[in-house]
């Protein structure tokens, strides 16, 4: 006997507050912190939900004194309105650009180094050029910067590669260089021009923090030359790495050109062998709606690290 499964399409009944209210209870795990992310009560919003499941006719969460939980069709509808919702998003930016060209808003998520290095001159030209656009900058490491573009919160990110399914991203690299071990004076490297990664198996090394794709390349280099590395300190501020190292605390794997802006008097920059490659790239999601204020944050950027 051959079951026949009808599928039916509520396209009168789901509206998109309903989804909206749906995915903020899911990605929270709970109706009152989603109540105030969206500020409305959380009465309202459980009704909501309830009322989305009435007309689905279908639980969509779990939820007891042990857990809460999307059910299976409960994370199908999430998956599913999450996509959703960037698309309705990006019908209204796109209607808005066309309202209003040299106007807009752009969000840009940047590692704190490099938003330090380089984004004070850059958003000042930016904003010399557009100053109707308004731009919202999120600070965070490379790896988050990669989800926050991959999930659709940002529209441009800047990142060091490689990162995760890269090619359903566009990108162009702003920076090529590679990391180099920064010490005081009395190391015993300090008189040496270059250092094997393997002669780092003994030394308390100061690094870049978790959310960094960095902390990850130095780890999987020295795995590869058959350690595992002492990080004895990691931050994702330089400023207290280089001090770091200058008491005596360690010595420093960062990139070249972050030594460079934060190198004090007196310390030593050493290349190792192998090389560890430091590039950095702006991106942004393929096949996203790129609005007309995304599209000249992205030339500008482009332009300023690859035009002499």
């Amino acid at each position: 006997m051959i079951e026949i499964v009808s599928l039916v399409i509520y396209d009168e009944s789901m509206d998109i507050k309903q989804l909206r209210y749906y995915t903020e209870v899911v990605k929270c795990g709970s109706y009152t912190k989603a109540a105030e992310n969206l500020n409305v009560t959380q009465p309202m919003l459980t009704r909501t939900v309830k009322q989305l499941e009435d007309e689905l006719e279908v639980k969509l969460i779990e939820r007891n004194s042990k857990c809460f939980l999307p059910t299976d069709a409960g994370s199908e509808l999430y998956q599913n309105a999450c996509s959703l919702l960037l698309q309705y998003k990006d019908i209204y930016r796109s209607i808005g650009d066309i309202r209003s060209r040299k106007k807009g808003k752009v969000s840009i998520s940047i590692p704190g180094v490099i938003l330090d290095m380089y984004f004070p001159m850059i958003l000042k030209r930016f904003y010399e050029e557009y100053p109707n656009i308004d731009i919202s900058v999120i600070e965070e490491g490379s790896k988050a910067v990669a989800a926050s573009v991959f999930a659709g919160d940002v529209d441009l990110g800047i990142v060091m590669l490689p990162v995760p399914e890269l090619s359903q991203l566009g990108y162009t690299v702003l920076i090529k260089s590679v990391c180099k071990l920064l010490t005081s004076k009395e190391h015993p490297f300090a008189h040496r021009n270059k250092v094997r990664l393997a002669e780092l198996k003994n030394e308390r090394l100061i690094t870049f923090g978790d959310t960094a794709t960095l902390h990850d390349e130095l780890i999987a280099q020295c795995r590869k030359e058959g350690f595992i590395p002492h990080i004895a300190y990691k931050s994702l501020m330089p400023g207290f790495d280089v001090k770091m190292v200058s008491y005596g605390l360690g010595i420093a794997v960062l990139p070249s050109p972050v030594i460079q802006w934060y190198k004090a008097k007196g310390l030593r920059e050493i290349s190792t062998v192998p090389e560890i490659p430091w590039e950095m790239a702006i991106i942004y999601k393929k096949g996203r709606y790129q609005s007309f204020a995304a599209e000249q944050m992205l030339r500008f950027i482009q332009d300023f690290f690859i035009i002499p």
